[in-house]
């Protein structure tokens, strides 16, 4: 009597049948949907911006694999949500990755004209050799990625900066301890604007939140304004970017800002008034109650000139809760500029005058609108960077060298800008406008697929059971459209 080897565990029967698993199901991929980048790719012409700025050192008779090929799975993979160049090791079989490569899959991995794409050690040997000045190039194409998405220049953009804790396990170049997140880690700098990418710069954690925040506007206003010489350019982020080289920076180059102000004694005594009735509304009405002042300040030591500053006085069940924003934004808007000063009356100190009485100064934005509509909504770029991390792990920085971790994080960008051009071009004005990446990769990239080559096509037969399959149609009718 035979009997017959298991090589995998029995799974529980199905009535009188035998339920078997196994990987023997031929030329098939998770990953269909990616047929979809694969479009959005040749509409955007990233990778082969991308591959045009980085050299290549190698030499063209040995070469097996090409930078194009390279830098398009290893993009590709991440926006499918293989975090590892290690999955390579597998994927570079893939029929999808294929022909996403600009290769025609083989009907099997046993045919002798099969060539699979990259190792992983060949990605390795990619990222490590990446500079500075390449890393500068690509920043340069996602900026013009940015600019080359608009029909007609626009009148005014935002440009929203933040930074965040990117954690580290192993002894990384320049990695520090940061006692704000209280771990070793980077600190990223990013900029975007609405829901693109500009700019995502890796820096050490032993710097503050604006460390290299001037160059960097100045860099993105010279390459923006060279294509908009007239457009208007606003800065946002948080108390962190409030500090005086940049500020002053923005006010000799026509550049507004809208920054968080940290707070202290002289600013909570400009809101006291403000404070006190927010206090007895919150005690008669409950909640958070707020009050909004428009005043001007100035620093003793650091600040140039007197800046305008919205305060909310803010009051809630666990008490005062003042908060603060700076601004060059009024004075566009009708300020009259009026100076205050503070006269010394017997040798003491008074409270802040204006210089001419007769002055009144009218504010064109009311405070509070100010303050929820134009500074709280810099909130939703703290969004795109949950989606760069959690879901296109921009924090997976576990190179020795620090350029090959600026390297990944790049390719993590280079990643987002792909999916969010697939959310621009094809999901705007729908009700998925605003799906995240990983919905998006979830509805429209990881579809199975059976595929079948013949000398005139390549076919995926996708699932036939797909919910997606509507919204799919939807895409891809939308990406392939000739305009």
């Amino acid at each position: 009597m035979t009997k017959r080897n298991r090589k995998r565990p029995a799974l529980k029967r199905l009535r009188r049948q035998a339920v078997d698993v196994d990987f023997d199901g031929g030329t098939l991929t998770s990953d269909g949907g990616l047929l979809l980048l694969r479009e959005v790719d040749l509409r955007l012409d990233l990778i082969r911006r991308v591959d045009q700025a980085i050299p290549d050192p190698r030499d063209p008779v040995h070469i097996v694999h090409s930078q194009t090929e390279i830098l398009t799975s290893r993009i590709f993979a991440i926006a499918a949500g293989y975090e590892d160049a290690n999955d390579h090791d597998v994927l570079r079989y893939d029929p999808a990755f294929q022909v996403a490569a600009g290769r025609t899959p083989a009907e099997s991995v046993y045919d002798e004209t099969y060539s699979p794409l990259a190792s992983p050690s060949t990605y390795s040997r990619f990222e490590n050799r990446i500079d500075s000045k390449t890393i500068f190039k690509l920043h340069e194409i996602l900026v013009d990625t940015f600019i080359d998405s608009f029909d007609e220049p626009p009148e005014e953009i935002i440009l929203d900066y933040d930074a965040t804790d990117d954690t580290v396990h192993g002894n990384q170049d320049r990695r520090h301890f940061n006692g704000y997140y209280d771990s070793y880690c980077f600190l990223p700098l990013y900029v975007f604007c609405g829901d693109q990418i500009l700019v995502s710069y890796l820096r050490p954690s032993s710097v503050g939140a604006a460390y290299h925040a001037r160059p960097v506007t100045k860099l993105l206003v010279q390459k923006i304004r060279s294509r908009w010489p007239d457009v208007k350019i606003i800065l946002r982020g948080d108390g962190g970017y409030a500090i005086e080289p940049l500020m002053r920076w923005c006010d000799k180059n026509d550049v507004g800002y809208i920054f968080g102000l940290p707070k202290n004694k002289v600013l909570v005594r400009e809101i006291a008034c403000e404070m006190t009735q927010a206090r007895i509304r919150q005690s008669h009405l409950g909640g958070k109650q707020a009050c909004f002042k428009w005043f001007r300040y100035q620093t003793s030591r650091t600040w140039n000139r007197h800046r305008w500053v919205v305060g909310k006085a803010e009051y809630t069940g666990k008490g005062a809760n003042p908060r603060f924003v700076v601004t060059n934004l009024p004075s566009d808007e009708g300020i009259v500029d009026a100076t205050f000063h503070r006269p010394m009356i017997d040798g003491k100190r008074q409270p802040r005058q204006l210089k001419e009485p007769g002055i009144r100064c009218s504010v064109a934005w009311d405070p509070e609108d100010f303050y929820r509509k134009m500074y709280c909504m810099r909130g939703e770029m703290e969004n795109r960077i949950k989606e760069q991390q959690l879901c296109l792990f921009a924090d997976r920085t576990s190179c020795t060298q620090f350029m090959a971790n600026q390297f990944r994080l790049m390719l993590s960008s280079l990643a987002y800008a792909m999916v969010d051009g697939l959310r621009r071009l094809a999901l705007s004005g729908t009700e998925h406008s605003r799906l995240r990446v990983d919905s998006i990769r979830l509805r429209l990239f990881k579809i199975a697929a059976r595929v079948k080559v013949t000398c005139r096509r390549v076919v995926f037969h996708l699932c036939s059971h797909c919910p997606s399959a509507a919204l799919f149609d939807q895409v891809m009718l939308r990406l392939c459209r000739s305009d």
